[in-house]
C-alpha cells in the first residue's frame, strides 16, 4: 500500500466535506463557465443566447455578482424593467454597500412608476455615494412627480452643483421652480441650460412656458418657433395660444388650440382654452358672432366629454350654453 498516495487522498476527500462536497467546486465551474459564455454571446450580438447562459450561471452559483450585474443590465437594455429591478434588488443583498446596486434598482422602479420605492433605493444609493450627480437629479425628478417640489427643488440643486455643465439637470431645476411658483428663479436655471446648448427641444418648451407665466408672450413664442421648427406638437401648438391670447390676438390663438386639438383629439385643455379664447372673443366684439359662441360650447362639451369631473368647465357650458 502507498501510504502517501492514500494521505493525499483522505486530505483532498476532506477538504470536499469541508465545503460542503466537491459539488460546490463543479457548481462553481459550471458558473464561470456560463459566465464566460454569457460575455462571448453578448459581445457578439446576442443578448438571448447571454440571456440563458446567465441563468444558469445565478442557478449554479446564486452570489455570483458579476452574472447578476451582466443581467440586469441586459434586461434593462431589453426594456424588461421588472425582471432588470429583480436582479438589481438581488445585488443590494449580495453588495449592500455597493451604491451603484441601489441607484439601478431605484432607476428600474422609476421607470416602471413605482415612486416611492424608487425615492427609498435613491436615497439609500446616495447615503453610500452622497456625490452622485445623477441619483440627485433623478431623485428630484420622483419628488417632482410626487408634488413635492421642495424636495425636488433640494436635490436638483445639488446636482447642479456637482454636475453644472449638466443641462437635464438645469432645465429640470427650472421646472421644479416653475411648479413651486418661482419663474424667476426658474428662468435662470434655463438660461444656465441654454448656455450650455442652445438647441434642445425640452428647454425651449419649458423656457417658453415659463415666459407666458411671466406675461413675456414675444420671448416666448420666440421660443416655442424654435421647437417647432425641430418637431410640432399639440403642446407646442396649445403654448403658442397661450402665448398669443396674451397678447390679446383671439383669431390666432384659436387657430393654434384648434390645430393642437387636431393633433391629439384627447387634449382636454386645449379644448377647454379654445373655449375660453372664443368665448372671450364674442364677449369683446362688436356685434355678437353666435358662431363663436357655439364653438366655444362645442369645445367644452367634447372636453368634457373626455373627462366629466370639470366644475369650471361644466359651469361655462352652463352659462354659455343658452342664448345670452
Amino acid at each position: 500500500m502507498n501510504l502517501g498516495r492514500t494521505i493525499r487522498l483522505i486530505i483532498i476527500g476532506s477538504l470536499c466535506a469541508g465545503l460542503g462536497g466537491c459539488t460546490y467546486f463543479r457548481q462553481k465551474r459550471v458558473a464561470n463557465d456560463q459566465l464566460q459564455k454569457a460575455i462571448y454571446a453578448r459581445e457578439n450580438g446576442s443578448p438571448e443566447q447571454a440571456i440563458i447562459a446567465l441563468k444558469q450561471a445565478t442557478k449554479a452559483n446564486p452570489k455570483l455578482v458579476p452574472a447578476h450585474v451582466m443581467l440586469g443590465d441586459l434586461y434593462k437594455e431589453g426594456g424588461d424593467f421588472e425582471k432588470a429591478g429583480q436582479e438589481y434588488q438581488t445585488l443590494t443583498q449580495l453588495e449592500p454597500k455597493v451604491a451603484s446596486h441601489s441607484y439601478n434598482l431605484g432607476l428600474m422602479q422609476q421607470l416602471l412608476g413605482r415612486l416611492r420605492q424608487a425615492s427609498e433605493a435613491y436615497l439609500k444609493s446616495l447615503k453610500l455615494d452622497p456625490k452622485n450627480a445623477d441619483a440627485h437629479m433623478n431623485l428630484g425628478l420622483v419628488y417632482l412627480t410626487l408634488a413635492d417640489q421642495s424636495k425636488a427643488i433640494e436635490h436638483l440643486q445639488q446636482a447642479t452643483s456637482l454636475n453644472p455643465t449638466s443641462i437635464d439637470a438645469w432645465t429640470n431645476l427650472g421646472a421644479a421652480l416653475d411648479d413651486h411658483d418661482e419663474p424667476a428663479d426658474a428662468e435662470k436655471a434655463y438660461r444656465k441650460a441654454l448656455e450650455l446648448d442652445g438647441n434642445r427641444y425640452n428647454l425651449f418648451i419649458n423656457y417658453g412656458s415659463n415666459l407666458i407665466q411671466q406675461s413675456r408672450p414675444d420671448e416666448a413664442i420666440k421660443l416655442l418657433q424654435q421647437s417647432a421648427d425641430m418637431k410640432d406638437s399639440a403642446l407646442i401648438e396649445k403654448l403658442m395660444g397661450d402665448a398669443l391670447t396674451k397678447k390679446g390676438w383671439w383669431d390666432a390663438a384659436s387657430g393654434r388650440y384648434e390645430k393642437a386639438t387636431r393633433l391629439d383629439p384627447k387634449y382636454i385643455n386645449a379644448y377647454n382654452a379654445l373655449g375660453n379664447t372664443l368665448i372671450s372673443a364674442y364677449e369683446r366684439g362688436m356685434q355678437l358672432n353666435e358662431p363663436l359662441r357655439e364653438r366655444a360650447v362645442a369645445a367644452w362639451k367634447t372636453s368634457l366629454s373626455l373627462r366629466l369631473d370639470q366644475p369650471a368647465v361644466a359651469a361655462q357650458l352652463g352659462k354659455w350654453s343658452r342664448n345670452n
